[in-house]
Parts: C-alpha cells; structure tokens; sequence
C-alpha cells in the first residue's frame, strides 16, 4: 500500500512539475509576442489542470492580444467561475470589455477587482479608472440625449427626478467663482440622503453645460430651464445665486423648477454670516424640501446635518480642486484638495479626492474606448491576496460615515431612448451609477 501511495504522490508531482512547465514556457512565449504558441502551451496545460484560474487567465490574456476577444471573454469567464477571488481575471477581462468599447462591462469587472482589493495599488488604479470611465459613459449619454433631443418627452421623466444647476455668484467676488461647484456637490449630497429621492450626479451637469457650451455663472432662465431639465433626465432643477448684502454676509436664494411645466414649484432662502456657510446650506436644503412636501424621517434629518468639513477656506479649496478636476488639472486639483485637508485634517472626502487625482496625474487615464495600455503592466503583477489587501471595504465610502447615505439615491435619473431606471432593493453599502449601465458600482 505504502509502495502504490508512494507512486500515486510521485505520479502526481511529476505531472504538476509538467503543467508548470507549460505553464511557464507560455508565459515566455506571450512576453515575446508569440500568441500562438503562447496559445498552443497553455490549452496544453490545460488538459492536465483544467480548473487552474491562473492558466485560464493567461491564456484568455493571449487570445486577448490576439485580437480573438470573443474567446478571450470565454476563458476568463472561466476562470472566474473556477476561483471568483483570482483578480487577474477580472482586469483582464475589463480591459477586453475597454477594447470592445462596451464601458459599462469594463467598469462592473473593473469594480469586481476593486470590492475584493481596495487598497492594492492596482485597486486604487481601477477605482480612478472606474471614474473616468464613467464620466466617459455619461459624455456619451449627453451627446446621444442632445441628438435625441426632440425625441425626449418630459411626461417620461420620473417626477422624484432632481438635478441641482450651479449657483450665480452674485457677489462680485471673482474668487467665490468656484464656490457654485461646491455648493452644488454638497446640496447634491443632501438632497440624496432622502430615499424618495433620485439626484443627478454633478458631471452629468458639468459634461452637459460643457456639450451645450453653456455659461458657468449659474444663470438659468425659464426658456432655458425645461430645455437643461430634458436633457439632464431631470423633473425638477434646482437654481438660484449667492451674494454677499454686506462684508462677511452671505445669502443664497433657490429655485425649484418644474420641467414640463417652467413652473417654480418651490423657493427658499437664508442669510448669515458667511463663517455659517454650512449651517445657511443645511437650512436651505430644509426649505427646498419643505417647500416641495418632501417628508423626511428622523434619519434622513440627522443625514442631512453632517457636514463634511467646519472649516469654510477648506471647503473653498476644495470648491477649487472640484473646478480643476472639472478641466482635468489633475496635479492642481491634488494641491488644492490637500489644501483643503491641511486646513481640516478631518475633512475625509478631501482627503478621498486627493487620492483619485493623485493616480490620475501619475498614470493618465484618458478613459478612451479601447485604451488599456495603463493596465498592462498591473495585469502583469501577481494577484494580491486578502491578507495584503486588507479587509475588503463593501464601499470606499463607508469610510465617510456622515456621508454614507448618499450612495443609494444618486444617480443620473432618466434618459429616453437608452433606458430607465432600474428600481431595486439596495442596501446603503451600493452605489446607483447610471440607470443605462444598470449596473450597482461600490465607491
């Protein structure tokens, strides 16, 4: 019995001992350009280990430089479904999607790699390219709606739909310019910490005033209005201006505007000093809401009255970074973001932000269709493990406690022709990215 044990473990080492020899003869041969034969090793390998989750992505790796993408797809699926934790597979396989040009794919693979390992520097790499992907996806929406433009019917348009449009600085301060794309994220971020709601993300804004060539100083007429609000996916725009009645004042006044109507169907304004700023922001969000008969829980109340930073120059710096991010200065908007965390250690969605532009001025990532050239030499690292990971986060965001609940209602609302919303049950670790890509994105 020992003798055939013995012959049975020798058999069986011999034979491992022969598929890493493939193995690695393949890995070889596709460093060298050889695909085909790179092809021929691993299907060989293969035969002797027909599960192993590191021969599958290689060679779907291979038939991916090959330009033979449909198979590609077929072994890295595979080995997917042979270890689900086998990284290497999913950018692999986000970076086929990229080649294709079906972004929403290569984004839900590239979020696969990010939820298991957030804290690898490949995980950073993704959850920056995941963002710029999808501003890529969302441009390309905007430019499909305004083509579409008299095909878009309001009455389609879910009425719990919000967009917020920036401020007008009324203040005669060039320098609170920026402040509009700071007050606009933050409102954004309130108003999505009420359930009954869906509120546009601010690049959809930002990419649609940029198609439009629109002006930047927040002024939005009723002509306009309906027009933005159609585009946008939106039922309702929220508008007004700021401005300072006296030094160290401020007041902000809003508007609330019915789409299909042009109609105002709510109006709220505060003033104070401008040292306030964020307790005059929390009060207008409150009348906003009241004014549209929007009913609120007591949880949705304490959401709404976390504020992300106490400090009003932090905030202005990170007004500030937003505008630069914006014209994609990446290394300026790092500056100011750090600026703003220097000012508030403890202001955390500066801190996130200056870590997102820190990648993207290191490793530009275009987001271009098809551009995967960045990802090449992560795919060529080893597959971090758990341990070196760190434990896996269900959302980035779940770090920013007082922001948590935005994640379930942002989103891009509704745009006719591409697609609806998709109404599910989400818990508030899920993020809704775009209704067309119906896809859940942990961020």
């Amino acid at each position: 019995m020992n003798k055939w044990f013995f012959i049975l473990i020798l058999g069986l080492t011999v034979m491992g001992c022969a598929v890493r020899s493939d193995y690695y003869q393949g890995q070889r041969s596709l460093e060298s350009g050889n695909y085909d034969a790179a092809i021929s090793l691993f299907q060989y390998a293969l035969t002797k280990s027909p599960n192993d989750p590191k021969i599958l992505t290689s060679l779907g790796y291979a038939y991916f430089k090959k330009d033979d993408l449909p198979k590609a797809i077929q072994y890295l699926e595979k080995a997917k479904s042979a270890d689900p934790t086998y990284g290497k597979a999913y950018i692999n396989l986000g970076m086929v999607y990229e080649k294709q040009e079906d972004l929403p794919k290569a984004i839900q693979e590239y979020n696969s790699y990010y939820k298991q390992f957030p804290l690898t520097p490949t995980g950073q790499k993704l959850k920056a390219r995941i963002g710029v992907l999808m501003r890529n996806q969302i441009a390309k929406e905007v430019q499909d709606a305004v083509q579409k433009e008299k095909e878009i019917s309001v009455d389609s348009i879910p009425e719990n739909t919000i967009a917020v449009y920036y401020f007008a600085n009324l203040t005669g301060n060039p320098e609170l310019d920026t402040l509009q794309k700071g007050l606009t994220d933050m409102l954004i971020t309130d108003l999505a910490q009420v359930s009954s709601l869906k509120v546009l993300e601010r690049t959809r804004i930002q990419l649609l005033m940029d198609e439009l060539k629109l002006s930047e100083t927040g002024a939005i007429d009723q002509d306009t209005t309906p027009r933005v609000g159609r585009l946008l996916g939106a039922k309702r725009i929220i508008s007004g201006g700021f401005a300072a009645p006296s030094q160290d004042n401020l007041r902000i006044d809003s508007t609330a505007t019915n789409v299909a109507t042009s109609e105002t169907d709510a109006q709220a304004s505060v003033s104070g000093n401008q040292n306030g700023f964020f307790t005059l922001e929390k009060q207008l969000v409150f009348g906003i809401l009241g004014d549209l008969n929007v009913p609120l829980t007591q949880e949705e109340r304490d959401a709404i009255q976390k504020v992300p930073t106490e400090s009003f120059l932090a905030f202005l710096a990170y007004s500030r970074g937003l505008d630069y991010e914006d014209r994609g200065m990446y290394r300026e908007a790092g500056q100011e973001f750090n600026k703003a965390t220097q000012l508030d250690p403890n202001f955390i969605k500066a801190n996130e932000k200056s870590q997102e532009v820190k990648i993207l001025s290191e490793t530009p990532m275009t987001g271009a269709p098809g551009e995967v050239a960045q990802l090449e030499q992560s795919e060529k690292q080893e597959t971090p493990t758990k341990t070196e990971s760190g434990p896996a986060m269900g959302n980035v965001l779940s770090s920013m406690d007082r922001l948590e609940p935005i994640v379930e209602n942002i989103g891009d609302g509704f745009i006719p022709q591409t697609g609806t919303k998709t109404e599910e049950q989400r818990t508030p670790s899920q993020v809704q990215t775009t209704s067309i890509l119906n896809l859940t994105i942990e961020w």
